[in-house]
């Protein structure tokens, strides 16, 4: 599942993870709550879900685009 959001995030952690019980699997969940009801920055939630998904190895990271790729070519070009 791809995960952008907080919402997605949301979903995520309702489904069926290798460690349902896990401590960083809790506070994940705590912390996209708090969010949701405006509690916390998406970006401190994110990262508890982040955190959680690595510790269970979920966490699978998408290659750059080849678009991105050229950029960051042309930007150490610059530096």
């Amino acid at each position: 599942m791809l995960v952008a959001s907080i919402p997605d995030a949301e979903t995520a952690l309702q489904r069926p993870w290798p460690f349902m019980d896990q401590p960083s699997r809790l506070e994940a969940i705590r912390m996209v709550e708090e969010c949701l009801a405006g509690h916390c920055s998406h970006q401190t939630a994110f990262a508890a879900f982040e955190a959680a998904a690595t510790e269970q190895g979920l966490l699978k990271r998408k290659r750059p685009s080849e678009g991105l790729k050229k950029f960051d070519g042309v930007a150490e070009d610059l530096m």
